[in-house]
């Protein structure tokens, strides 16, 4: 290899300066219970969904437990899968049914927020 004044020049083989798989990141306890939890909601939602209309799964929420913290997982992964299954709160319960959970005020409580359900009404012109 000839001499090179102002240049630090070597032969180096290609496998040596490939990149190196990076490795799985570990999951944080954070992470780690959001995912455990999402696993069961979404195990909960399919026993709903093999009921009846007539009948609903109850979710007692632990002493560690939020109820917003709940609906918000609940919201999102009924969005996530699509489901058409409808839920509502009673105290520290959370009700699961493809049926309308009775008390809701007079709406359906799905995943979807109340603008997105309330269609327009077109207008009509007067003559």
């Amino acid at each position: 290899m000839p001499k090179y004044k102002h240049l630090a020049v070597k032969k180096v083989a290609l496998a040596d300066i490939a990149p190196q798989k990076p490795t799985p990141k570990t999951e944080t306890p954070r992470q780690r219970a959001t995912r455990e939890r999402d696993e069961e909601i979404v195990a909960v939602f399919n026993e709903a969904a093999a009921l009846p209309a007539s009948e609903a799964i109850a979710v007692e929420l632990r002493g560690d437990q939020k109820l917003p913290t709940m609906r918000a997982a609940i919201n999102r992964l009924l969005v996530a899968e699509g489901r058409d299954l409808s839920y509502g709160v009673r105290g520290t319960t959370i009700y699961i049914s493809k049926g309308n959970i009775p008390g809701g005020r007079g709406r359906k409580r799905t995943s979807h927020p109340r603008s997105r359900t309330v269609e327009a009404q077109p207008s009509i012109p007067k003559e």
